[in-house]
């Protein structure tokens, strides 16, 4: 055959292959939007913000360029790219699809400091744009639309700064179709992410969380209803592996789901798997890595799936296949293996691939700005499950747990162990003064603001109160709705028995309920004839005016009990429990001799570099530790259960008129991971720029706590 006619031949077998694999993408849509923006990540991979006034970090590449595009479909080769909009120096970042395909929503920002992301609407026919939320050093971005016209978004508006870091943190956000009636719909400590809606109507999102564990590993999948309740694990709760699940959608009409699995201190693209929840939702239970089709490796490791081919942005086309961003050749890295600074503009382009590896590519790549978040432009009919405005006459919700003793952190607990359920809320810090450090079986890592020394507790907590469990371990009791709360299992004698490293919300007037203790989603409950929650008169709960201060709730016990005996003046070979002072230049914070004698805290650095450490393993005040694993820890391993100053000293009369409610403050500061402080301000050693600082973050974070309304 002349090479003429072979090459000829060659081009239509290729082209027939092409348009045999794309079947089921035009079937779907034969048009998709999408941005062309730089690689998203930061210092980790939740940082993406870019506000105008961060307070420390801006992940921004200037002049890179970025355009909102259009592809359709070509059978003849790459599709054809249509630029709707396009910045020198803005990005376009994130966009979905109204559910009558005539719309596209998206988030822009002009310029590094003149501007901020935020929500717009263009309208597919006529090109015309509207704005449809507004603020100075706010960022709204990562918007999808619900069944019911409204829109669920990321926002910075929380006003609060990452625990481990100094970077501004996002947290879920709804508004009506034109931008009113903004709505928090999420209250969690540090990022959430990517919210995508499913074939059935929930959401998808990506929690980031390390109440009392380590701050590395657990980024796992969530899910709620669009109006905020049933908020809960999807995936990854308590494990190691994936480190990071993020950019997860769901598989049309199947429990599948596609997501990226990628690291901590890393880029957003990694790993593209698919999840079958069905077989279970830890580790890698349910996930399978692609290419081919094969049940998950374990790996833990904080960069994971940065080496070889690297993707994000999945959007399933069936259970077999997703249109993506891609980068077949993965990461360009220097000598040493460092990501090379114009990866932020790697060839990331739009491709087809099934889970065997098979691919197409759709829309240019050379030479371009990087693809991103490809979804089909198409009419899609969307279930409308609840999605309600909260009742504002409403403060309040009630949860209900059906046996304490049932899931997997409850394994080898007596029944009739525990006699009570402590509820309590958490904190959030505005913004970061001072820092020390936590180290343990979870990694390492920075606390900013911190309201204890290192390895103690990473937020303020507060007591809302103890609620009684029934004989067959139930407890039903109403709590503050809008306020994260998480839950400690106690003993006859107030001491924890088990206690939740996670925290969970209730809208107002929802009810929630689950089995039991961390068991398993995929876990139906048995049959009670006759159900103790039914009926069951339910104890109120109510805000608590401060937090746990260990000034204010534990010293004046000591003062009491113990500083008779235990002060230099006394006995100087005891351990000091008095009031004095401790500077601690690092941390910016005075704590006492009486805190770091108890917490057996050592210095660690020399004059402004020093910081205390405290101890969390040691035998006298055993508590859990905050970089502790992110899974599952034994019931009654840690705590005021076995810590010797209860076992070895209180309970055997070592301070003689120790009151039983002296006795459970004790443990209950010693179960709540030894704070120091009721505020963030406690004890605070700042100077007068700080406090400023301090004060201008808490005013933006009232005033952003208002609801906003677009401008006209």
């Amino acid at each position: 055959m002349p090479e003429g006619m072979a090459r000829k031949a060659w081009r239509a077998e290729k082209l027939a292959r092409r348009a045999e694999r794309l079947k089921p993408v035009v079937a779907l849509a034969t048009r998709w939007a999408y941005c062309r923006h730089y690689v998203m990540g930061g210092s980790h991979y939740a940082y993406t913000e870019a506000l105008s006034d961060a307070a420390a970090e801006r992940t921004f590449p200037a002049r890179i360029g970025s355009s909102l595009c259009l592809a359709d479909y070509n059978p003849d080769g790459l599709w054809d790219e249509t630029v709707l909009l396009e910045s020198a120096e803005g990005c376009f970042r994130d966009v979905d699809v109204s559910p009558d395909g005539k719309r596209l929503l998206y988030s822009f920002k002009a310029s590094d400091r003149g501007d901020d992301f935020h929500l717009y609407e263009m309208d597919l026919a006529t090109r015309a744009v509207r704005q449809l939320t507004f603020g100075e050093g706010v960022a709204d971005y990562e918007g999808c639309y619900l069944p019911d016209g409204r829109i669920i978004f990321n926002s910075t508006r929380c006003m609060q700064i990452v625990d481990c870091w100094w970077t501004e943190v996002s947290n879920l956000y709804r508004c009506d179709a034109d931008g009113s009636n903004i709505t928090r719909l999420t209250y969690d400590q540090v990022h959430d992410n990517y919210p995508a809606l499913t074939w059935d109507g929930r959401v998808l999102y990506t929690r980031w969380e390390y109440n009392d564990r380590s701050q590395m590993y657990p980024q796992p999948l969530f899910g709620m209803n669009p109006d905020g309740t049933n908020q809960r694990a999807v995936y990854g709760g308590n494990s190691w592996f994936p480190t990071t699940l993020i950019h997860a959608r769901a598989v049309p009409n199947s429990a599948l789901f596609f997501g990226i699995a990628t690291g901590h201190h890393s880029l957003q693209p990694g790993e593209l798997m698919r999840f079958d929840p069905r077989q279970g939702r830890e580790e890698t239970q349910g996930a399978w890595q692609l290419e081919p089709l094969r049940p998950a490796k374990f790996a833990k490791i904080d960069a994971y799936g940065q080496t070889g081919r690297v993707a994000a942005y999945p959007y399933p086309v069936n259970e077999d296949g997703v249109v993506l961003s891609f980068l077949p050749e993965g990461w360009d890295r220097d000598g040493n293996g460092n990501l090379r600074r114009h990866e932020r503009k790697a060839p990331f382009g739009l491709y087809w691939t099934d889970v065997n590896g098979a691919r197409e590519l759709l829309v240019a790549r050379r030479g371009k700005v990087p693809c991103g978040r490809p979804v089909p432009v198409c009419a899609r009919t969307l279930p409308n499950r609840p999605s309600a405005r909260p009742d504002e006459t409403l403060t309040s919700g009630v949860f209900a747990v059906r046996d304490v003793y049932v899931g997997d952190a409850m394994k080898g607990v007596e029944r009739g162990t525990v006699k009570a359920m402590r509820v309590c809320s958490l904190d959030y810090r505005p913004v970061g003064i001072g820092q020390n450090g936590n180290g343990g079986p979870g990694g390492g890592g920075l606390s900013c603001t911190p309201p204890a020394l290192g390895n103690a507790t990473w937020g303020i907590k507060r007591v809302l109160g103890e609620v009684p469990v029934a004989e067959d371990g139930s407890v039903a009791f109403e709590a503050p709705a809008r306020t994260p709360v998480f839950f400690i299992l106690l003993d006859e004698k107030g001491r924890m028995v088990q206690t939740m490293r996670s925290w969970t919300v209730l809208q107002p007037g929802e009810t929630a309920s689950c089995i039991g203790c961390h068991e398993s989603p995929n876990l139906a409950p048995d049959f009670k004839p006759h159900d103790t929650l039914q009926g069951k008169a339910l104890a109120s709960l109510k805000p608590a005016a401060r937090g746990f201060s260990f000034l204010k709730d534990v010293q004046p016990i000591l003062e009491r009990r113990c500083v008779g005996c235990h002060n230099p003046e006394k006995n100087p070979k005891l351990p000091d429990f008095t009031a004095t002072p401790v500077e601690d230049p690092r941390s910016k914070r005075l704590w006492t001799k009486s805190y770091v004698s108890l917490t057996r805290a050592r210095p660690d650095g020399v004059g402004n570099d020093r910081r205390w450490v405290g101890n969390p393993d040691n035998r006298v005040v055993n508590w859990v530790h905050s970089a502790s694993a992110p899974t599952l820890l034994p019931p009654m391993t840690n705590g005021s259960r076995v810590s010797e100053l209860f076992t070895k000293r209180l309970d055997k009369g070592h301070a003689p008129g120790l009151t039983d409610a002296e006795a459970r403050t004790l443990a209950c500061w010693i179960d709540l991971g030894v704070p120091f402080c009721g505020d963030y301000t406690e004890g605070a050693n700042w100077n007068e720029e700080e406090r400023a600082r301090w004060a201008k973050a808490v005013e933006k974070r009232a005033r952003l706590a208002t609801k906003g309304e677009p401008k006209r």
